[in-house]
């Protein structure tokens, strides 16, 4: 009998989701078809979810309560359910490195289990930077530290861990997965005179929103103004008002900023690059799937992104900040269809490659098997 694995996690399906969610929410469906039973544990966000259930193989417990992302408060609850139902998991995968991860550290070394944490992000925008502000962090490190493994997703990530304290030992590389299955191309890419890019993420500025708003109107400055569109989809926050950027800098006409969508497929099918100006990223599930969809990406020099693209050949990479990098590159997308083509299927071929789902929840089974 293979491992059984419960994933703990602050969002899951059908509450708020960002590419932490997705990479959990695919990947424990992936390990069922491996063998593992697998379980979540995340809060019941919405009302109206189900406290249990069970989808594609996984089952899902919603508590009533926050998983903690504090050290010094809110961890009792999510102690006491690791505790009574002790005996239904052998891991405890733990997804972003806050408080429920601490609880979770704790709980594995009092009755046996084993522990892998997950860390999301790096820099400025990571996991550890964030944690780092919160009272009794140094204590909460310690143990942190103890977990059987801390999985990594690229260099950076590596490379900080390292400088937080983590023996060498316990840190493995495992990146993003992306299933090449469901994300690939099944059509040509569209027709007509603009070239269609789309941003996918939350519109706050890692994503780089910003810099893509002020390259689309340096396009528009040279001419192109009828030679493109951009369709932005994600959340709005209401502290950063992108649609009066937008109609500051004239270009409400060429920019389009929608509601988050759950059809991305339609989104890529009807594209022909993504743009992805972020300030940081861990590995962003866009790319990988843009990717696999055959896509032209431009992306930003950022940790994450350069463990997955080489500049030129399947991706095309400019500095995070630079607003006229970006419309150069644009530019240049606009004006020669022949190299969406070209670096779409060099995309693909670098994700069938590396980033598979499959390949990745393989890993993920070695490594609950080795612990």
């Amino acid at each position: 009998m293979k491992p059984r694995g419960m994933m703990i996690i602050h969002n899951f399906r059908p509450g708020p989701t960002g590419g932490a969610e997705l990479q959990a929410e695919r990947l424990s469906k992936r390990l069922v078809t491996l063998g593992h039973e697998m379980q979540v544990l995340t809060w019941l966000a919405v009302p109206e979810a189900l406290p249990e259930e069970t989808s594609d193989g996984v089952r899902i417990h919603r508590v009533d309560h926050h998983l903690p992302y504090w050290v010094t408060h809110d961890n009792t609850a999510t102690f006491r359910y690791l505790v009574r139902n002790r005996g239904s998991y052998d891991v405890l995968h733990s997804h972003m490195a806050f408080g429920h991860s601490v609880v979770a550290v704790v709980a594995a070394r009092t009755f046996g289990k084993k522990c892998i944490i997950k860390i999301a992000c790096t820099g400025e925008y990571g996991d550890l930077a964030a944690f780092s502000t919160f009272p009794g962090f140094s204590k909460a490190l310690v143990i942190l530290r103890q977990a059987d493994a801390v999985v990594a997703i690229s260099r950076m990530v590596e490379k900080e861990l390292i400088s937080y304290g983590w023996p060498a030992e316990r840190i493995v590389r495992i990146p993003n997965g992306v299933d090449t299955d469901y994300f690939r191309r099944v059509e040509p890419l569209p027709e007509g005179t603009r070239t269609r890019f789309v941003l996918m993420g939350r519109r706050h500025p890692q994503k780089g929103i910003d810099v893509a708003l002020l390259a689309a109107r340096k396009l528009a400055d040279q001419g192109l103004r009828d030679k493109f569109e951009i369709k932005m989809y994600g959340a709005d926050y209401p502290e950063h008002d992108y649609h009066a950027l937008a109609k500051e800098l004239q270009v409400e006409d060429l920019v389009e900023l929608l509601p988050f969508e759950a059809d991305v497929l339609s989104a890529y099918r009807s594209a022909h690059c993504l743009l992805l100006p972020s300030r940081g990223e861990g590995m962003s599930n866009s790319l990988l799937e843009a990717m696999a969809m055959e896509l032209a990406v431009i992306t930003t020099h950022v940790s994450g992104t350069i463990d997955v693209v080489d500049d030129g050949q399947d991706a095309l990479v400019v500095p995070p900040d630079a607003p006229d990098a970006l419309a150069r590159r644009m530019s240049d997308v606009i004006l020669n269809r022949p190299l969406i083509r070209e670096v779409g299927l060099r995309a693909r071929a670098k994700v069938l490659a590396k980033f598979s789902l499959a390949s990745v929840a393989r890993q993920y089974s070695e490594l609950y098997q080795r612990l």
